[in-house]
């Protein structure tokens, strides 16, 4: 045996065991990362508040602060499902909410695409009248104005009173482009007497029944009248009689009634000549212009 074998199998023998091994630089950087990010998923989260939304959604959070009207409420309200769109899926209506679901039908069956008119749920009276003005395509409804379909009193209006407000200018013609606008007549006629407001149109006038006066009081003013009946007016302030100090209201109590002379004066004269003249015109000729002296 050589003296070097001899030296090593009586060298020193160590009792470290096995090579202790060390954690590579990269892994150890990636356990102390590791280790806060798991602290970071044991906290309670809290549901984002609709202003959190609004962060990332500014055009939808600005509609309903501006026109949302009752639609104000929490974004999750309405979007039970969020940020769950998938492309590969297409599943985009099923993620959506749907009007139906707090509304219905809230015109019928004959109305169920909501979108068609109400483009944008967060500000949901922000309705095109484009849209509104095109014939229904529902049968038997050919040709109406989808307007109707929720102004139903003005709809019937409109179709028993005709007039240049419906065969001419239409709903859009007066409401503008903007859905709830309410003009004023003045906008488009001229007053019948200076210093008329637009309240003062509606005490003979309905917007969609124009042809057709309403029910006015008895102290509507003689001149109101006059825009229209300039003859007669002129006629009672150039021959002054007693006839000339009435309200034109109090013989004529409803538009275009004729009253009859009996009505205030009964028969004043004998039974004779009410029976030779069964009318009192062919001797007072006009009551708004009465004879000084009374035809013979």
């Amino acid at each position: 045996m050589s003296g070097a074998a001899i030296f090593a199998a009586c060298g020193p023998v160590s009792n470290a065991g096995p090579a202790a091994t060390t954690v590579a630089e990269p892994e150890k950087e990636k356990q102390e990362v590791a280790a806060p990010a798991a602290k970071m998923y044991q906290q309670e989260i809290i549901p984002m508040t609709s202003a959190e939304c609004g962060r990332c959604h500014t055009y939808h959070f600005g509609k309903i602060k501006d026109d949302g009207g009752k639609h104000q409420l929490d974004c999750s309200y309405c979007h039970e499902q969020f940020h769950a769109y998938n492309p590969k899926k297409n599943n985009w209506d099923a993620i959506m909410p749907k009007c139906q679901g707090c509304h219905d039908l809230a015109h019928g069956p004959d109305f169920p695409n909501c979108m068609e008119c109400h483009h944008e749920p967060h500000a949901p009276k922000d309705i095109q009248f484009t849209e509104l003005t095109k014939p229904m395509t529902v049968e038997g409804k050919q040709g109406e104005v989808q307007c109707a379909v929720c102004h139903k009193n003005e709809g019937s209006e409109f179709a028993q009173y005709p007039s240049l407000h419906n065969t001419e200018v239409n709903c859009q013609g007066c409401h503008a482009e903007k859905h709830g606008v309410i003009p004023s007549c003045l906008d488009c006629h001229e007053p019948h007497i200076p210093g008329q407001v637009y309240n003062d149109c509606l005490v003979c006038h309905g917007p969609h029944s124009a042809s057709n006066i309403k029910q006015y009081p008895e102290d509507v003013s003689n001149a109101s009248c006059s825009s229209c009946h300039d003859g007669v007016y002129n006629a009672l302030q150039a021959n002054v009689t007693k006839h000339t100090a009435l309200q034109c209201a109090a013989c004529h109590v409803s538009h275009a009634q004729i009253p009859l002379c009996q009505d205030c004066h009964g028969e004043p004269h004998g039974e004779g000549l009410h029976k030779r003249f069964a009318s009192c015109l062919e001797c007072h000729v006009d009551p708004h212009d009465l004879p000084v002296n009374i035809k013979k």
